[in-house]
């Protein structure tokens, strides 16, 4: 005859007792997670409701049901399922943290699936009831008050439902990798953010001493990813349109949550999270109960995590806080790692073995760490793969773009820009070369900005002799790959009169009149103007009154429009306007006016809004001075001051 526990009867079963046990002996949980989300859901509704002021174009109640309780979908469900979810699982399998219990609740007649299920399905209720009950609460308040969206409840109680499953799962399956029951929150909050942070890490290392080091985006993908906290809380939004025309003005007229296929991805990451934690704690040795880690496998993977984590923060804090001090480079870097390296390796040996007394069993371990440390540091300092000097050959570049911060004048003509041309192409990936080359010159040169004062006529200015400027260089290569950099360059005037010289590819670079026409009148936007989706509205002179100081408009009338545009892309055509200058020299303050002309257009859907280019005046651009002059835009009353004449006796600039 077999025994009650005998495998005839044990199919998985489910014990009620002791999920009543679990309600009622955690009840503040559960309790303070419905709590919360009844004043957040149907108290606030009815509270609304109480308001006889409108929001946009609707009671408050309907607003509230329409739109906030799809809102309280996103992040404040994220937020709450991850903090509710870590407490439920310290509760349920608490048990697993004493010696004593876990051995009172493991000889019971259970098997260890029966148990797991048991307290799996009590800690989930302690999240799922809840939020049911709080969605028939507001069902009813809606449908009292005659607000009822149905379907907006119902997004809130899926998203809800599901990620409460998906963090609860994720923590228990933390659970079963330790026994001691502070330790379990520390690693569900690690393991939340670890990727997102160990890649920050990485990458503050990197960018300290690798020339031209740019983050690598299709890793901070995966890493957004393997962060379910932030993945999600980015993830999950509402997008809401509104009418703005005819009698339905302010009204909703489309709203949509978006988000959903993250949370089912993630709902399904569940399932397996749930599924390798019974494989776990069917495994789970009993005796571990108390210990920081209790699976064996992964004693080395916490020994050697915590001591990188400790190496690249720490180590990168001190490197930071004496960088006054010490010069830039790896291998300065690279001492600082080994210290808190070490640190953190004996930490957690500490933790594990229980002992202050670790040095002479885990001094082996700890230098596998320091080499494996150093081959890293060195790996990049001595650019063994090749990183630094690498540059795309043209023919494989797709498209190219380029931004160098600095250029005045500081109109629409400083932007990012974005060229297809071969030529152009070829002129970015040639500049890219002779910054490569000159990595000696600028990882050495100051990066700060000279002054000096010099007389003119009418008293005295301010002219920069030096300066510096941060260029980002991105290509898209055939295939679909992308290549980034990024790079600071020291400059002074001799080195931007030098053809050869980074500084001075890039200012012929920057003032080549076709990119310079790209940069003021994008063939996006003339092709959209061609095409009658976007029309021109109008051009306005904004003049720098001085008796006012501030500026004064005048519009170019209707019929002086076209002839005003040709007359500026003629002068871009010549050379004559778009001169960038990346420096603030006597050549940029007598030649750039700080006066700016201001071109208008509107898209031909008014919820499109508009766009419009600045442009500064120059005193070489003679054909649109003359221009405006026929248009009677400029007379003997709206006379143009030059950066020069405002800057004469000021001790600092004024930037257009």
């Amino acid at each position: 005859m077999r025994s009650a526990t005998s495998s005839s009867e044990n199919s998985r079963r489910f014990y009620p007792a002791l999920w009543k046990k679990n309600m009622a002996r955690f009840w503040p949980i559960w309790a303070v997670y419905a709590l919360g989300w009844l004043v957040a859901l149907p108290l606030n509704l009815l509270l609304s409701a109480q308001s006889t002021s409108a929001m946009n174009g609707m009671s408050y109640a309907r607003y509230f049901a329409v739109d906030t309780v799809r809102l309280m979908a996103t992040f404040p469900t994220v937020a709450t399922a991850v903090c509710f979810a870590i407490l439920a699982a310290m509760a349920v399998f608490s048990y697993l943290y004493s010696s004593r219990s876990v051995a009172f609740f493991h000889a019971m007649p259970l098997r260890r699936e029966d148990l797991f299920l048991t307290n799996y399905l009590s800690g989930l209720s302690f999240l799922v009831l809840p939020a049911a009950g709080v969605f028939l609460l507001t069902l009813l308040a809606e449908l009292a008050l005659g607000v009822l969206d149905l379907r907006g409840l119902l997004v809130w109680l899926l998203v809800q439902v599901l990620l409460s499953f998906f963090f609860f799962s994720f923590a228990v399956f933390c659970a079963m990798f330790t026994g001691h029951i502070l330790a379990l929150p520390a690693f569900y909050g690690i393991l939340n953010v670890l990727a997102v942070g160990l890649l920050y890490l990485v990458n503050q290392v990197l960018a300290s001493f690798v020339y031209g080091y740019v983050d690598v985006g299709r890793l901070t993908e995966l890493c957004d990813w393997l962060s379910p906290f932030f993945r999600l809380g980015n993830a999950l939004n509402v997008e809401t349109a509104w009418s703005v025309e005819g009698a339905g003005a302010d009204r909703i007229t489309m709203i949509q949550f978006r988000g959903m296929g993250t949370v089912f991805i993630y709902a399904l990451v569940g399932v397996v999270l749930t599924a390798a934690a019974l494989w776990l704690y069917r495994r789970r040795q009993l005796e571990g109960a108390g210990d920081v880690v209790t699976v064996s496998w992964s004693k080395p993977i916490f020994k050697y995590g915590v001591g990188v984590c400790a190496a690249l923060s720490m180590g990168q804090i001190f490197y930071q806080f004496f960088a006054y001090v010490l010069p830039e480079g790896g291998w300065y870097l690279l001492c600082f790692l080994l210290v808190w390296g070490a640190v953190g390796y004996f930490v957690a040996e500490m933790l594990l073995q229980k002992t202050f007394w670790v040095f002479r069993g885990g001094w082996k371990g700890c230098v596998a760490l320091c080499l494996v440390l150093t081959a890293f540091i060195a790996a990049m300092e001595l650019d063994l793969t090749g990183y630094e000097r690498r540059t795309p050959s043209p023919d494989r570049v797709v498209s190219a773009a380029l931004y160098a911060t600095n250029t005045a004048p500081y109109d629409n003509g400083d932007g990012t820009v974005i060229v297809t041309d071969p030529e152009l192409i070829e002129a970015v990936v040639d500049l890219h070369r002779a910054i490569v080359d000159e990595q000696a010159i600028q990882e050495n040169a100051q990066m700060g900005s000279d002054y000096q004062r010099v007389a003119v006529s009418g008293g005295q200015a301010d002219i920069q002799t030096a300066g510096s400027s941060r260029v980002s260089i991105s290509y898209t290569l055939i295939g679909g790959d992308e290549m980034q950099r990024e790079y600071r360059i020291a400059f002074d005037a001799d080195t931007l009169a030098d053809p050869n010289s980074a500084a001075g590819k890039l200012s012929a670079f920057l003032n080549r009149p076709e990119v310079i026409q790209e940069q003021y009148f994008s063939s996006n936007r003339e092709k959209a103007l061609a095409d009658g989706s976007l029309r021109l509205t109008g051009i306005e002179l904004e003049v720098w009154n001085t008796e006012k100081e501030e500026y004064e408009t005048y519009p170019v009338p209707v019929g002086w429009r076209e002839e005003v545009l040709q007359a500026l892309q003629d002068d871009i055509a010549h050379g004559d306007l778009g001169r960038r200058y990346l420096l603030e020299d006597l050549e940029r303050l007598e030649n750039c006016y700080f006066t700016d002309l201001r071109i208008n257009y509107e898209w031909s859907d008014p919820e499109m809004g508009g766009t419009s280019t600045r442009i500064t005046l120059q005193t070489t651009s003679v054909e649109t001075l003359d221009t405006l002059r026929e248009a009677g835009i400029l007379d003997d009353t709206h006379i143009l001051e030059t950066q020069l004449q405002r800057n004469i006796g000021d001790t600092a600039y004024y930037y257009d």
